[in-house]
């Protein structure tokens, strides 16, 4: 029972920011220099971004998004996810903090 919920699992992984990135462009065949230009950033930057190095700033992400005609709140959620996963990846509490966040708090200032 194990292995199937692990292979379940690995069919919904959503992928990391920068390999999404990599991807919508390489369907497209456009090389790094076309995309990077679009969002007015260096190559280097852009490179480093779908290898998930560096992140790219919500200015770049937006233009990233025109560019390719991607939702920008969906652009903007998928770089704030991989902010998070950046930030705190080796951290033990960070998937009970998303799980938080999809719970509906108590209304404040009523009793239990």
């Amino acid at each position: 029972m194990a292995s199937t919920k692990n292979s379940n699992k690995a069919k919904t992984a959503v992928p990391r920011f920068g390999e999404w990135l990599r991807v919508m462009r390489e369907d497209r065949k456009l090389p790094l220099r076309a995309v990077a230009a679009e969002a007015e950033m260096d190559q280097a930057h852009l490179s480093k971004a779908e290898l998930s190095q560096r992140l790219l700033t919500a200015e770049q992400a937006a233009a990233i998004a025109r560019f390719f005609k991607i939702n920008l709140t969906e652009m903007e959620a998928r770089r704030i996810a991989e902010k998070f996963r950046m930030e705190h990846a080796d951290n033990p509490a960070a998937s009970q903090a998303v799980q938080l966040l999809h719970e509906t708090p108590p209304p404040y200032g009523k009793a239990r």
